[in-house]
């Protein structure tokens, strides 16, 4: 008898795990506890992260958290977007201010997390326009204007100049896998960097999603070939303020002509000015009614890097 009660409180707490004893005080009902995994889940990127962060004192299995996030429709992390993030930032310094490698990688904040080596690896990749992970960058446009695009600050990824605690402005953009469809691969962007509030309420807008998605062009940033997307907004998710992630913030609406002049002397993000300058050359033929293929060209990071001299301290 006394072993069927043990059985039984096991049960108990395995199906319902917001009850069990923790140092940590958890939100309490499954679906409110639900919706913390999620939220914790987009915060640190990963499973395994969330455990490291809470030094594995949560009342739940490795597998029954995964089992949550595939209840909740999560699309899982295509990789770490943090590293793509760090990259960028790394290797546009590196070419507007042409200083050794090794001299740059020292400048680095603790929180840095890409090794030399990958940084080492990525930049022979690019030398020889050889690209190895896919990506996915988003134009999202208002009901109401195609000329205006959102754009956000970069709040995952501390800036390398002193001073300066948060990333660049970005458009929506991270890693996709090769085995998941054009559509799963702009949902994980989606939900991690525009509709990420919706996702934990169970609220996701999915129509927002064509049925049969097309980039309107293929670019080469670092040692990533990303598929470029354009998407209208209907006027119901056309608010800034509507928009929500743990990576960026600040969006707004700019018109493709100021990201292009960049008047304003912002610090964007390495591809976005040149997807911008692709989705405007798409937007012209487009009012041509010229019938083309997805435009296909390298960064100007790409560009940049491939043509200087980088030196490296021995």
């Amino acid at each position: 008898m006394e072993n069927l009660e043990i059985a039984l409180e096991q049960e108990k707490k395995l199906k319902y795990p917001f009850d069990m004893t923790s140092k940590h005080p958890f939100p309490q009902g499954e679906e409110n506890f639900n919706k913390w995994l999620v939220s914790e889940y987009f915060k640190n990127g990963t499973v395994e992260a969330v455990f490291r962060k809470y030094r594995y004192d949560i009342p739940i299995s490795y597998a029954q958290y995964q089992r949550v996030l595939g209840k909740w429709g999560i699309v899982k992390t295509a990789g770490p977007n943090s590293k793509l993030a760090e990259s960028l930032e790394f290797f546009s310094y590196l070419a507007k201010e042409n200083i050794p490698f090794e001299k740059l990688y020292k400048k680095m904040p603790p929180s840095f997390r890409t090794s030399a080596v990958t940084l080492y690896r990525i930049l022979g990749y690019m030398k020889e326009g050889i690209t190895r992970r896919i990506g996915v960058a988003l134009v999202l446009t208002p009901y109401n204007s195609n000329t205006k695009v959102l754009i956000a600050h970069d709040i995952s990824t501390p800036r390398i100049e002193l001073g300066k605690s948060f990333g660049s402005i970005s458009l929506p953009m991270g890693y996709a896998r090769k085995r998941d469809t054009r559509k799963v691969n702009i949902l994980r962007i989606l939900q991690q960097e525009v509709f990420t509030k919706d996702v934990i309420g169970a609220t996701f807008p999915h129509y927002v999603i064509p049925d049969f998605p097309e980039p309107f062009m293929y670019l080469d940033i670092a040692d990533v070939r990303v598929s470029v997307f354009h998407i209208t907004l209907p006027k119901n998710l056309s608010r800034k303020n509507f928009f929500s992630s743990y990576k960026l913030k600040d969006y707004l609406f700019e018109d493709k002509k100021n990201i292009l002049e960049n008047i304003q002397g912002r610090n964007y993000r390495a591809g976005v000015v040149d997807a911008v300058k692709g989705y405007s050359k798409y937007l012209g033929l487009v009012e041509r009614n010229l019938v083309i293929n997805p435009l296909q060209t390298q960064s100007l990071l790409n560009k940049d890097l491939a043509t200087i001299t980088v030196d490296l301290e021995i």
